[in-house]
């Protein structure tokens, strides 16, 4: 049975959730930022439901979006967010981190269970599956080498997080030397999570 997250101040909301999903799926549920990074350092997650609006600052996508920022550098998640506020920029900000979906509340449950769906599906098959997608945004002015540069750096995040930050192995996966990837860690300035 897979592990969801459930991050949302509206109680009556969550045990809605809950009721729905409960056959499905081993819910864990978190009313704040706190609570929510407390399940995520404990917990190795496979979905997370995330509201934007947490409190303390219910008006704001910023609580929000540090739950998904630490979803993104610790787990390997699929994070659909849920939001009241129909603000396009946060949706495309959001995307551009890494959300797989994004759900405008009030919230039919058929099109939440179709997300969780697709989730689900896109979770079975990248286990399956010796490749990795890479999805990153360029910007025309860094030309060629931004955009290099930008997929090798996905690309070893990407093999790190599925080896555990397991040098050797992440060595092996991308046929590079230690050395070398000792060196794209450091150009890239990627440190473990842990650290």
């Amino acid at each position: 049975m897979k592990k969801l997250l459930l991050v949302d101040d509206d109680i009556a909301l969550r045990k809605q959730f809950c009721f729905a999903l409960e056959n499905r799926y081993e819910i864990f549920e978190a009313d704040n930022k706190e609570e929510a990074f407390e399940i995520i350092e404990k917990t190795n997650l496979d979905i997370a439901l995330v509201d934007l609006g947490l409190p303390p600052h219910e008006n704001s996508y910023q609580e929000g979006k540090l739950v998904v920022t630490k979803l993104l550098q610790t787990c390997k998640a699929k994070i659909i967010v849920l939001t009241g506020q129909e603000k396009s920029e946060y949706a495309q900000d959001l995307i551009q981190m890494g959300v797989f979906d994004y759900l405008l509340k009030p919230l039919a449950m058929p099109l939440l269970l179709a997300s969780l769906t697709r989730a689900s599906f896109f979770i079975d098959n990248e286990a399956e599956s010796k490749s990795v997608k890479l999805s990153f945004f360029a910007d025309f002015e860094d030309g060629l080498k931004g955009s290099s540069d930008e997929a090798q750096k996905q690309l070893l995040l990407a093999v790190l997080k599925k080896t555990n930050f397991n040098i050797n192995q992440s060595a092996k996966i991308l046929g590079i030397s230690r050395e070398n990837c000792y060196y794209f860690l450091k150009k890239f300035n990627i440190e473990r999570p842990d650290a």
